[in-house]
């Protein structure tokens, strides 16, 4: 993905529209009541809006299906443009929509949550979940303009920042040790926290992954840390109607895959480290608000999320592969885990 793509402020998106090409947003449905900043105003105003109620739900067929219908009932063609707001369930529904109706017309994501910002939007996948799977369909495809602007996440409750902190913490995990150290020193609701700053650094650990390897046949595979796991977590409490938002599944995700990236390691520094990281995510994890869904995930079976697990997209017929931490900010992927393995540092993480 060429730098050019990437835009940190709304005029930048609102002095670029195509002018020969028809406008069209698709748009999360909170904004129809949250205040939304003024420099974006323009886009509900001047364009057909279509709403989307966010969350997993919302990433279906049918949803697909009905912003598909709206699209050819507005006389959308190819040559048009679909500007998506939203976090990232409303950007991975919207991109796929776009990527897929007409063999695929040209879209602008700005995304309006911190984990949006430093991961959903950026890297060109996006996609649906089906038959209980995670992003089990969907596409590689690359918006034409992603506008990245840190004003959207003055409209965020706190479980929100919560989020995308633990995708902003992945990126410094398995790619910059001083990032990660930098986090350290704050929480997510801290008042003083400069956002533009962090926001750059951990979108640009993401943008320079995937400009070497786009289609996810290398490098790229270390941003799935702790997902193989998050997402079996994301599935079981899908399948028993229990809320847990993806940011908080991938945080636990995380701290089991380090215990297990320390089991492994062959350093008693690197197991230190390895083991200190998985406490400092705990810490963020565990608070006043987050009792329940904290209670709920360490609470499961590791046997019963295996089967989850085994379905990952990411494995061979064999094996189930997973990303382990060499040290902080060095990872290594398609590293084969064993069923024993997985249910010995669950227990250990928890």
């Amino acid at each position: 993905m060429s730098k050019n793509r990437y835009q940190y402020n709304a005029s930048a998106l609102l002095q670029n529209k195509q002018v020969e090409s028809n406008h069209f947003v698709i748009s999360d449905a909170a904004f129809k009541s949250l205040p939304v900043p003024e420099a974006y105003i323009e886009l509900f105003n001047g364009f057909q809006v279509h709403w989307v109620i966010a969350g997993e739900e919302c990433k279906s067929l049918q949803r697909a299906q009905e912003i598909w219908h709206w699209l050819d009932t507005v006389n959308a063609t190819r040559f048009d443009t679909l500007i998506i707001i939203g976090g990232g369930t409303t950007t991975d529904l919207g991109a796929f929509v776009a990527s897929t109706y007409k063999r695929g017309l040209n879209f602008i994501l700005i995304p309006t949550t911190l984990l949006g910002m430093v991961d959903a939007a950026i890297g060109g996948k996006n996609g649906i979940n089906f038959n209980g799977i995670k992003n089990a369909i969907g596409t590689f495809t690359e918006p034409s303009k992603i506008t990245i602007d840190t004003s959207w996440l003055k409209t965020l409750p706190k479980r929100e920042l919560l989020n995308g902190w633990m995708e902003l913490s992945k990126h410094a995990l398995v790619g910059d040790e001083l990032l990660w150290k930098e986090l350290g020193h704050y929480t997510p609701n801290d008042p003083d926290i400069n956002w533009d700053k962090l926001v750059k650094a951990g979108s640009s650990i993401k943008r320079k992954i995937i400009e070497s390897d786009f289609r996810e046949s290398g490098e790229r595979k270390i941003l799935n840390f702790g997902h193989t796991i998050g997402h079996a977590l994301e599935s079981v409490a899908a399948e028993s109607k229990t809320p847990l938002d993806h940011g908080f599944a991938v945080g636990v995700g995380m701290i089991v895959s380090l215990h297990w990236s320390a089991h492994r390691a062959d350093e008693a520094f690197n197991k230190s480290e390895l083991r200190d990281a998985s406490d400092q995510l705990k810490k963020w994890l565990i608070n006043e608000d987050n009792g329940d869904p904290w209670r709920w995930s360490t609470s499961q079976n590791p046997s019963e999320l295996w089967p989850f697990m085994r379905k990952d997209k990411k494995n061979t017929s064999n094996a189930v592969l997973d990303i382990q931490l060499i040290g902080i900010g060095e990872a290594n992927w398609d590293c084969p885990l064993e069923k024993l393995d997985f249910e010995m540092v669950w227990d250990a993480a928890f």
